[in-house]
């Protein structure tokens, strides 16, 4: 089914496609791969990191010359993508070990102006009402037409949303979204949380201030910027366009990209596996997608041709 559904989804059947996607993969196989391990999600980590520092070192060499704008660019694309191992972390799933998960959720969450107590109950709601244009807090309606996938594309409506959460959440103030999301008791710790990262920025820049250095705006905030573009695109390529109702093997978008692309992204773009068992970790979404070999059914090879059906999607909307 490639065509968005005009109808919402029905939450009450995400249940029965979990039970459906149990026994098409097998309980017990099911409960291997949740196994959660230190090693493979040090590996990873490290790895990212490195490349990490590679890139920072490629831009800072390229400083003063016409090569610091691709510099720039490869450096933020690496940035961006510090989004799986977050996402990953606030999962659980990152790591066997808790504090792993804790310390991780944090840091790649100041990289990216993203606090994870907040995201991990938005995202949980994701994953519940996948699809539902009224409860999905993380769903992106505006890709299905031509004019608002460009405007989502072009990362705008995503950092004035990171704005609006960076100066009211320390405030207390919430949204419709995260109140209705996040429980009572816990809009405290998010306010806290917003507020630790503000106390982070600030020593940033009072830091940089006294030191006269541009190197927090050079080495982070203008590759973050300028290579979001990129992970808007990949975000958009998970769900818009697909199915509005509750069948995950339908919501769900798989793109089978690259090696090098997939490990970046720690094997996100196995989505519709990821979404079917959000339990099994990064590192074992390869083998939930082989088992589920066959049964999903929106499945793309690449993000190129991923983006091209969209805009072709969203051009007949818009007529």
């Amino acid at each position: 089914m490639n065509e968005a559904s005009a109808s919402a989804p029905d939450p009450d059947t995400t249940a029965e496609s979990a039970r459906e996607i149990r026994r098409l993969v097998g309980a017990q196989l099911i409960n291997e791969l949740t196994r959660r391990s230190d090693a493979w999600g040090l590996l990873f980590l490290f790895g990212h990191a490195a490349l990490l520092g590679a890139t920072g070192y490629l831009l800072w060499r390229s400083l003063g010359s016409y090569w610091a704008l691709p510099a720039t660019l490869l450096h933020g694309i690496v940035i961006v993508h510090l989004f799986a191992p977050f996402h990953e972390a606030t999962h659980n799933t990152a790591f066997r070990s808790q504090w792993l998960n804790t310390l991780v959720g944090w840091l790649a969450g100041l990289a990216l102006m993203l606090p994870p107590l907040v995201f991990r109950y938005q995202h949980g709601a994701h994953h519940r009402y996948t699809q539902d244009v009224e409860r999905d807090p993380q769903m992106i309606p505006m890709g299905e037409r031509l004019g608002g996938f460009l405007f989502y594309a072009s990362a705008i409506p995503y950092f004035r949303e990171i704005l609006r959460a960076l100066l009211s959440q320390p405030r207390g103030r919430f949204n419709e979204s995260e109140r209705r999301n996040v429980p009572v008791a816990k809009l405290g710790a998010v306010q806290r949380q917003a507020r630790a990262f503000w106390a982070v920025y600030a020593a940033l820049a009072i830091g940089s201030v006294w030191a006269g250095s541009w190197a927090v705006a050079i080495f982070w905030l203008l590759p973050r910027v300028l290579a979001e573009p990129l992970e808007r695109i990949i975000r958009m390529s998970e769900h818009v366009g697909c199915a509005r109702n509750a069948n995950m093997l339908q919501n769900t978008r798989t793109v089978l990209t690259w090696a090098p692309i997939r490990w970046l992204s720690w094997n996100m773009a196995l989505h519709t596996a990821h979404h079917a068992a959000p339990l099994v970790p990064f590192h074992a979404l390869p083998r939930m997608h082989a088992a589920l070999a066959g049964h999903i059914e929106e499945l793309r090879r690449g993000y190129v041709d991923t983006v091209r059906f969209q805009l072709r999607n969203a051009s007949r909307r818009t007529a």
